[in-house]
């Protein structure tokens, strides 16, 4: 294992929700309707929130939710609710090769630092950390909330760089990696320039067509043990 510091995304990579981006959808129209909007935005236009999130107040706006506030409020609610209920029909789990990969990593001989980088809110992710019992692993989790709000969310470097900070990164003497299921997380590692590893969960198959490229692609986070 060439590399220092290991960044994991949470939801997808980690976490199993099933398709991420059919469960994201669906708590977004939810929130839409609990906001009283009467004209629902089309699927497509729906998924174009997530990639164009700097600009997604305007967006909001336009579609008649002018508080982003109470939107991500009941967002999280929503989300939060259905992950325990999830969990309660053992519909919600970490993925088969979490805790051996995370076990390989922390025990090498060289001391290797993890963290996790995640657009999820921190009672989320410290709720299912501690559920699954993998808080131990990590030496540093960004998540969003407190001082942390949506402009820092995936696809901004502001997570990874926030993490580097923490760990004293140095570009000419550590190698760091961002590993993650979806095209934010490599957006978010190029920005911030470390290596960027995507990890195919059997979800993500158009990967070949984005404009950024992962420098890693694995099927298993097995494989990380390997470069």
């Amino acid at each position: 294992m060439n590399f220092d510091f290991y960044l994991f995304d949470l939801d997808g990579t980690l976490l199993n929700l099933g398709n991420i981006g059919a469960y994201a959808d669906e708590i977004l129209v939810e929130v839409l309707k609990r906001l009283n909007i009467t004209k629902v935005p089309d699927r497509a236009e729906r998924k174009n929130l997530w990639f164009n999130i700097e600009n997604y107040i305007n967006m909001l706006d336009n579609w008649g939710a002018s508080n982003p506030k109470d939107f991500w409020k009941f967002f999280d609610e929503i989300d939060f609710e259905k992950r325990k209920i999830l969990l309660a029909k053992k519909e919600l789990s970490l993925f088969d090769d979490v805790i051996e990969t995370l076990e390989k990593i922390s025990n090498h001989v060289d001391y290797k630092k993890l963290a996790i980088v995640t657009n999820t809110i921190h009672d989320i992710v410290n709720y299912f950390l501690n559920t699954f019992n993998i808080s131990g692993y990590f030496h540093e989790v960004f998540s969003l909330g407190f001082k942390n709000d949506q402009n820092s969310a995936k696809p901004s470097p502001d997570g990874i760089l926030t993490i580097l900070k923490k760990f004293n990164y140095k570009s000419k003497v550590n190698k760091a990696i961002m590993i993650g299921d979806s095209i934010f997380d490599i957006m978010a590692a190029k920005k911030a320039k470390i290596s960027a590893c995507l990890i195919r969960r059997g979800i993500e198959k158009n990967y070949k067509e984005w404009e950024i490229q992962p420098d890693y692609v694995i099927k298993s986070l097995n494989e990380l043990i390997d470069f």
